[in-house]
């Protein structure tokens, strides 16, 4: 839901990062896997109870993911293998930081099994959408190599959801509950959009 505003404020404001590191010549597929590999380290040092140097290591992984697709724009050719490598390894992070909250929370291990269910069910409806709408040769909008559409449970609400789980476990069973449901949500919207545009 705020993943498109967020990304447009985070180019027309701090876009200046992106270009300097494209002028590194750092390209936009290494600040993926970099971010991938931050985001990894963050989800085991919350597995081990170092929570909040665990999130604040999230936050850094999840702000470097914003400057891959800005770094991608600056640089000629076909960005498809990077929205391929973005999206996988994207998914890889936010899963594994599930799992790194199940681990150091066990008491609420259903809750998270089921946020990773929501994950699969999430990220299968955006994909075949996308791919279904190309073939079709509708439109979703955007400027991605992915075609993805607006839902209420993306990206920067997944960063939302682990900050407060982190700085306030004691209320996470509740906002795992939100959660799913937002998840839910959002697979019924994309299903909704799906048959409509692809009847």
């Amino acid at each position: 839901m705020i993943d498109e505003s967020f990304r447009q404020w985070l180019a027309r404001r701090w876009g200046a990062p992106a270009v300097a590191l494209h002028r590194a010549g750092i390209t936009a597929n290494q600040v993926t896997v970099v971010a991938a590999v931050l985001g990894v380290t963050a989800a085991a040092l919350v597995a081990v109870k170092f929570t909040l140097f665990g999130i604040a290591l999230w936050l850094v992984s999840r702000l470097l993911d914003g400057y891959d697709g800005m770094i991608a724009r600056l640089t000629p050719g076909d960005a498809s293998f990077g929205g391929y490598l973005d999206i996988t390894l994207d998914m890889l992070a936010y899963s594994a930081m599930a799992i790194g909250f199940a681990v150091a929370m066990p008491a609420d291990i259903v809750l998270w099994m089921v946020v990773l269910a929501g994950y699969v069910l999430a990220i299968t409806s955006t994909l075949a959408l996308s791919s279904l709408a190309e073939k079709a040769d509708r439109q979703l909008g955007g400027d991605r190599s992915i075609q993805f559409t607006r839902g209420l449970a993306e990206g920067g609400e997944t960063t939302i959801v682990y900050v407060v789980i982190a700085l306030a476990p004691s209320v996470s069973r509740y906002v795992l509950v939100v959660w799913i449901a937002m998840l839910a949500i959002t697979v019924v919207q994309r299903t909704t959009l799906a048959r409509r545009l692809l009847r």
